[in-house]
């Protein structure tokens, strides 16, 4: 097997790369760039319900995952939750950026957050006086938020909301969960039943338009994300489904944690470490190369000073020229869908 058409736009799509390792280490995939849509995706489709009972029951130790679980252990001791939150990672920046910008009226407008997890983000947006609830599948994750922050918490499939909970919201969150979706066109639908003739649905995904094409896959190993999507996956999604759509710059956030795009070698193509072992244990990566005091103080000296930090990344990109820095354009996008008033 080519060339097949994209899942998500029909389009040709070419094949990158056919021995690809899985989450899990006997998990082999081909990987698919559309050209059309610029979308990266996996195949084929395996069942992941046993990796993510694997991360739940592991999240606090597994690579990616972890950050999570100290969110969760710490937020309720922030003075300012939501921006704690906004300050740590991309995706929840562009979730503050995204509600400065529709100015939603807190007492009268409804938003739900769809995968919520944990539950830490829609704490931090009840400690804003939002109207929140969190929705999640997972009858684990939410048994811990309702522990941890109150009765604010669904656990039910999204499909089976939609038949109680019709047009019943303002605004729908959707943080780092699409790429998880198999079917992200049925999915975004179902959301568009849930919103209010002028709703908006805020969603965040990481970001395949910032990568250089020669990289393969540089987002979580399938089949935990089956997708990579790009700024023209979005443009594509909003086409299809009528729907008008803005993206969320990161300038402002870049400019304070200036950050590079680490491609290894510059320009070696990215292929993931597996996190599961043969045996469905942890991996665990020994890296015997330690980094000296020299190289430890001069990472640390551009952590304490950004100013110098951004100086050192614009002088490294102009030795480089192939080097990606973070700007208006980041590791992970964000964007606003809003329906279309008849």
């Amino acid at each position: 097997m080519q060339d097949i058409n994209c899942p998500l736009c029909k389009c040709k799509a070419k094949i990158q790369y056919r021995n690809f390792t899985g989450y899990q280490v006997e998990m082999k995939f081909k990987i698919y760039l559309c050209d059309n849509c610029n979308t990266s995706f996996p195949l084929p489709r395996i069942d992941s319900s046993k990796i993510y009972d694997f991360i739940y029951k592991n999240g606090e130790n597994v690579p990616g995952y972890n950050r999570y679980w100290e969110y969760f252990k710490n937020i309720k001791n922030k003075d300012n939750p939501l921006s704690f939150l906004a300050n740590s990672e991309e995706a929840y920046w562009g979730i503050r950026e995204s509600l400065t910008e529709i100015i939603l009226d807190k007492k009268n407008s409804k938003i739900l957050e769809i995968g919520c997890g944990l539950g830490y983000l829609t704490y931090a947006l009840r400690s804003e006086k939002y109207d929140v609830q969190g929705l999640d599948i997972s009858k684990e994750a939410i048994e811990n938020a309702r522990n941890m922050f109150g009765d604010y918490f669904i656990c039910m499939d999204l499909f089976k909301l939609v038949q109680t909970k019709n047009e019943a919201f303002d605004l729908v969150i959707l943080t780092e969960v699409i790429e998880h979706v198999e079917r992200p066109i049925e999915f975004i639908c179902a959301i568009l039943k849930l919103l209010k003739n002028n709703g908006k649905l805020i969603m965040t995904t990481p970001n395949r338009s910032l990568a250089p094409s020669d990289i393969i896959w540089d987002t979580e190993a399938p089949p935990v994300h089956h997708w990579w999507f790009s700024e023209d996956s979005m443009k594509y999604i909003a086409n299809k489904l009528a729907l008008d759509f803005r993206f969320i710059t990161f300038e402002r956030y870049y400019k304070k944690y200036p950050l590079e795009y680490k491609v290894n070698k510059l320009r070696k193509k990215v292929l993931r470490t597996p996190i599961i072992n043969e045996n469905w244990e942890l991996y665990s990566y020994n890296n015997p190369k330690k980094k000296g005091r020299i190289k430890l103080f001069f990472k640390h000296i551009l952590s304490r000073f950004k100013f110098l930090k951004r100086f050192y990344l614009k002088f490294k990109a102009f030795i480089f020229p192939s080097l990606v820095l973070c700007g208006e354009r980041g590791q992970i996008l964000c964007v606003i869908f809003e329906k279309r008033i008849p």
